[in-house]
Formats: structure tokens, sequence, C-alpha cells
């Protein structure tokens, strides 16, 4: 998707949650609205991934999907719409334990993880990712997170944010005291929907990019 305009125009690979992309149209929109170029694949389908066995994609498929989204940043780098020194790549929920491990390699210039995937079930094998992706040489992440998550619990959350800060990754943190998960899932019986903090997380994401513009 692309703002009105030849471009080219900052981008943003947007991350799906493991409820997968049927969510994803009015975040997406969102950023179209603020002037950037989105690119939004789909990380299950190739892998018949559900939301029901979603942790394979942090485990067993963790690694090609990895690579499936080191071949799209570089399509987006070769798209003439898109300014290929101003990407940058925003998740939700499943979707932020990739941001970093595009922010672990450094080929974004930031990422936000909004009620993102920091850990899960042992059977899961995630190991110690996805701080594990994240060192010193890592480009900025910003974690923006639910007081009253009750998918990705603040207080485990808390240990992969400490082991990020060991590495020496440069991460940055605000917690919303209101919200849980999916606060932008407007309509979902599961999640409660909080309109405040979905329009506050969108800014706080532009401003962090904004930020990380070359």
């Amino acid at each position: 998707a692309y703002p009105a305009g030849s471009g080219p125009f900052p981008a943003v690979i947007a991350l799906h949650t493991a409820g997968g992309l049927r969510h994803m149209g009015p975040l997406i929109q969102q950023f179209v609205d603020s002037g950037f170029a989105v690119y939004a694949p789909d990380m299950f389908k190739r892998h018949h991934i559900t939301g029901r066995t979603r942790g394979d994609a942090f485990g067993i498929n963790s690694e090609e999907i990895g690579n499936e989204l080191l071949e799209i940043i570089n399509l987006m780098k070769s798209d003439p719409k898109v300014d290929k020194n101003n990407i940058f790549s925003a998740g939700y929920s499943a979707g932020g334990f990739f941001v970093c491990f595009l922010a672990g390699k450094a080929v974004v210039n930031a990422g936000v993880s909004q009620y993102g995937v920091w850990g899960g079930k042992r059977r899961w094998e995630m190991g110690d990712n996805p701080a594990g992706y994240l060192s010193k040489s890592s480009t900025p992440i910003l974690a923006l997170h639910g007081k009253n998550d009750g998918t990705q619990k603040l207080y485990k959350v808390k240990y992969a944010w400490e082991d990020v800060k060991d590495r020496g990754a440069p991460l940055e943190i605000y917690v919303y005291p209101g919200a849980g998960h999916a606060w932008d899932r407007e309509g979902n019986s599961k999640y409660e929907y909080n309109e405040e903090v979905t329009k506050d997380s969108h800014k706080r994401t532009i401003e962090f990019f904004k930020k990380y513009m070359k």
C-alpha cells in the first residue's frame, strides 16, 4: 500500500498477529495516512501456521520466516516508490517477535513492537529469542506494552527486557497503565479495545520512526 503520489516514501514492513492479516487493514491505513509505504507479508500462510499452531512461528519455522522477511526487505529496497534509506518495522503480538529479528539484523532503521511476543511456552522451543536476536549492533527498538496484558504478562516480559538491556541493545519501553493485549482490536470479544491507546501507540510509533530517519 502506498500514499498518494510517486514517492519515494519512507516504508514500514508491518507484521501481523497470530490472527493473520485479517486484522491488519486499519493498521496499514494508519501508516499510509502518515505518509509511509507499507509491505504487509503473510508470515504464516507459506508454512501452514494458524493461531492454534503459532508456536511453530517462534520455533521450528522461525529461521525460514526470518530469511523470507530479509528477502522482502530487499524487495522493498528495489521498489522505486520506497526510500531505501528509510525502512522501518512494526509488529503486533507475534509480529513483535520478528521486529526483534529485523532490528537484530540491522536491516531496518528502527522497529516498534506493540504488545509483542517476548516469551512463550517451553514446547514452542523459542530458546532465548527474541531477546537473543538483539545486541549492541542492533538498530533501535521501542516496546509498547499494556500493564494488564493477559497474553504476554508484564512481569514475565520484564525479564526479557532486562535480558535485552544486558546485551546492550538500544531498547526503549513504554507501558500503558490501562491497556491489555491487542488494544487496537475493535469489535473483538476476546480483547478490550482501547481507542485512546490505539491512537497514542500509532503516534509514538511514527515519532520513533521519524527520530531515526536519514
